[in-house]
């Protein structure tokens, strides 16, 4: 679908979005949610000012993130419904606000179809990015977590963002059609988002010092999304246990490891292992970020 390539029009300065992480794939269940929730609370501890949008429609942040349902994603719908400012839920964390997602963020889809019919497909498809604007002078980082499967939603992401992380697990879903629905996407949103990079690929739920599995998702990412296609070095370890807990609890896997630390033994060792790996991931993400802005 080809669209214009001019942004002027609606008031989008890229200039704003320099600090906005998305993390996507074509493919669900490859750990987004959990490495957007990880990203934005290290961020937030940082003291820097964070912002997390969940734009899924099962809105599974609130369980990581602990926050409850809230709306259920209503106010981020009407928000996109009439163009105005995203309204965040305030105080999640220290430093910490989100956008709440859940059912009623559904209801985008048809959204952007309206837009697209009323005002053109431009329109549709920078509604995310119009609507996030206003909000970008409060935060230094932005981590917008997107829906699986959707690709005019992942479309509305991407042209709402500076960074992409692309999170994959080891199956053929997520490395093959996964990682081409995405870089399709990704070739029509640079297209109008001429700032927007793909950071790199985050290896995700592999049993710990899998080297051989790593460097094969290294070698089937490169061949999906070309020879230079970076793969971050950290992956990060599955847990089916501290995976029920963290959601249970709604706290993050860093946030668990601590209480463990400080004498709470019925948290498993676990902990501190994948805490461990989202620490080093993270930590890799926002240098990858400054090392592209240097070379910029």
């Amino acid at each position: 679908m080809n669209m214009p390539l001019s942004v002027s029009e609606f008031g989008i300065d890229y200039a704003l979005f320099e600090n906005v992480f998305m993390l996507g794939n074509g493919k669900g269940g490859v750990g987004k949610t959990t490495l957007t929730a990880n990203a934005a609370a290290k961020s937030a501890r940082q003291n820097l000012p964070t912002l997390a949008i969940d734009m899924n429609g099962q809105g599974n942040m609130h369980r990581d993130l602990g926050y409850g349902e809230q709306d259920q994603g209503k106010a981020f719908a009407e928000s996109m419904a009439t163009g105005a400012p995203l309204v965040p839920l305030q105080g999640v964390r220290e430093n910490l606000d989100v956008i709440v997602g859940g059912p009623e963020v559904r209801k985008i889809n048809g959204i952007v179809n309206d837009v697209a019919r009323n005002e053109g497909f431009m329109a549709a498809y920078l509604r995310l990015a119009v609507c996030l604007a206003p909000l970008l002078p409060r935060y230094k980082a932005v981590f917008l977590d997107t829906p699986p499967e959707n690709p005019d939603l992942l479309r509305l992401c991407l042209l709402a963002a500076r960074y992409a992380v692309v999170p994959v697990k080891f199956d053929a879903a997520s490395l093959d059609d996964g990682l081409k629905d995405f870089g399709q996407a990704f070739q029509m949103a640079v297209q109008v988002n001429r700032q927007l990079r793909i950071l790199g690929v985050a290896h995700c739920f592999s049993p710990r010092g899998a080297t051989r599995i790593h460097t094969e998702i290294e070698k089937r990412a490169r061949k999906t999304l070309g020879k230079h296609a970076y793969v971050f070095p950290q992956a990060v370890g599955h847990s089916s246990t501290m995976a029920g807990l963290i959601r249970d609890e709604g706290k993050t896997a860093y946030e668990l490891a601590q209480e463990r630390k400080a004498g709470t033994r019925s948290i498993p060792e676990a902990a501190e292992n994948l805490a461990a790996d989202y620490e080093v991931l993270v930590t890799q993400i926002f240098k990858r970020a400054s090392e592209l802005r240097q070379a910029a």
